[in-house]
């Protein structure tokens, strides 16, 4: 058998829960958390900022003149932006995180005969790779990322990616931008190209929190948009979406512009999410999409409170029995793992889960290559401190597939939550590349509040209601025999 190679994905949960919290305090002093360490940012010409491996950015102050544009090179896991400054933010120039657009395939002869996705901003997700040129049954890759658009056929039927987020996910947190549109398989070439022309899918919109421990002001531009072209058939591609933009500071105001959105055309992507924390707005102009504006500053990064207890973890940790990398490269180019040729289908692939409901149902969504994903159910089993599941995934022989992990359970607690007075409904978890779980509490309305802005007894009655889940799912598992 061929060998197999596959990069994993986002991974991410998606959590109901009711249990009993007391709506938290908040502290009236805000800090970013920024320690400062790079001192002043500004630029004088146009920059390019390369990301740490967190990609945190410890600033004084931020000062982008008029006529500069700062953007990013992603680090190794991807991750989004996170700019920090002690003192004031001035954007009068232009902050670009934008997905790559997808590729026409070129006829000539010295052209590559596959056309890679384009990549997502920074924390933003690949487009879809097109299929092999002059071949008209030669299937393309869908975009990556929780909303991927799928593959298309003949230069039709492609789709853009969306954010891949219920509407109700508007605190950003986790933060992670959009997902890649599709491909579309390879089109016969002639002079002029005909009757179709393959290409790839553009890259998602990257993502950025930007935060100030005084003062953020917006006069030029902020944009997170997706990659794309203006493409139709029997030429179309598929478009990445917006990404996500989040603003934090005591004082924030935005005269200026900032989008997250996809590019509108025959194969359209969907916008990403603009959330604004401020408790003394200045003038806010429209955003595209709107902005979710609250006056709660939240929290940054994980140090800015005490850590969380017991938080849910969900990683691969095998595939046919080789353990990923830490940090996967994500690329159809390079494979993160290789199946020797004695592997067999289905492979098995193994998660493992820390903190949660034992069973759960995890969807595994496999992305080939050349062909349209696949996605396979399978229940976990064990603990709910360490549980496991493995789900048996039918790669193609010889060509490079991508992993996706998604998860939800339903959690009944005695009380419901009341957060502004009303009750916490669901609980959002996910984790990116190289990131580790977050929790969001999340009303019916809504409202979402970090649990990692509880204090510490609140977020031991979390604890605590996540293993009365464990206890009464053991309970009815007992009654049933």
């Amino acid at each position: 058998m061929h060998k197999r190679g596959l990069q994993t994905g986002f991974i991410g949960l998606s959590v109901a829960l009711s249990l009993c919290v007391a709506t938290p305090g908040f502290a009236q002093t805000f800090n970013s958390g920024s320690n400062g360490s790079l001192g002043a940012f500004t630029p004088a010409v146009n920059t390019a900022v390369t990301l740490p491996p967190d990609g945190i950015l410890n600033y004084t102050t931020v000062n982008i003149p008029a006529g500069v544009t700062v953007t990013f090179v992603p680090n190794a896991a991807n991750t989004p932006v996170t700019m920090l400054a002690t003192g004031d933010v001035v954007i009068a120039g232009v902050l670009n995180l934008n997905g790559v657009s997808g590729m026409l395939q070129d006829f000539t002869p010295s052209a590559p005969p596959v056309n890679p996705g384009g990549s997502g901003g920074p924390g933003g997700f690949r487009g879809g790779q097109s299929g092999m040129k002059g071949l008209t049954n030669n299937a393309a890759s869908g975009g990556q990322g929780p909303g991927g658009g799928n593959p298309g056929v003949d230069g039709t039927t492609v789709q853009g990616g969306t954010y891949g987020a219920p509407a109700t996910f508007v605190s950003l947190i986790p933060l992670f931008g959009g997902s890649g549109g599709g491909g579309t398989n390879g089109g016969i070439g002639g002079s002029p190209p005909g009757p179709f022309t393959g290409g790839s899918g553009g890259g998602g919109g990257g993502a950025i929190v930007l935060s100030s421990t005084t003062k953020i002001t917006v006069t030029g531009s902020i944009t997170a948009n997706g990659g794309g072209q203006n493409f139709c058939a029997p030429s179309a591609l598929g478009n990445g979406s917006g990404g996500a933009v989040r603003l934090v500071a005591p004082e924030v105001a935005v005269p200026g512009t900032i989008q997250a959105v996809g590019v509108p055309s025959c194969t359209p992507s969907n916008p990403g999410r603009i959330r604004i924390e401020t408790v003394v707005p200045g003038p806010i102009a429209p955003t595209n999409p709107t902005a979710s504006i609250v006056n709660v500053l939240g929290p940054i990064t994980a140090n800015s409170v005490p850590a969380l207890i017991n938080l849910p973890t969900l990683t691969i940790t095998s595939v046919g029995g080789v353990a990923p990398p830490p940090t996967p490269g994500g690329s159809y180019t390079t494979a993160d793992v290789i199946l020797p040729g004695t592997a067999t289908n289905p492979v098995p692939v193994t998660l493992t889960a820390t903190n949660t409901p034992v069973p759960t149902s995890y969807t595994v969504k496999m992305i080939p290559q050349f062909a349209a994903p696949v996605s396979t159910t399978v229940n976990s089993s064990g603990s709910f401190a360490m549980s496991t599941a493995t789900a048996n995934v039918t790669f193609p022989n010889g060509r490079i597939s991508a992993l996706q992990v998604f998860a939800g359970f339903t959690l009944t607690a005695a009380l419901a939550p009341i957060i502004d007075g009303e009750p916490a409904e669901q609980v959002l978890i996910a984790a990116g590349f190289g990131e580790s779980s977050s929790l969001t509490l999340v009303t019916k309305s809504g409202k979402e509040i970090p649990v990692s802005r509880l204090s510490y007894d609140d977020q031991v009655k979390v604890a605590a209601a996540l293993h009365e889940l464990q206890a009464r799912t053991q309970g009815s598992k007992e009654a049933a025999r």
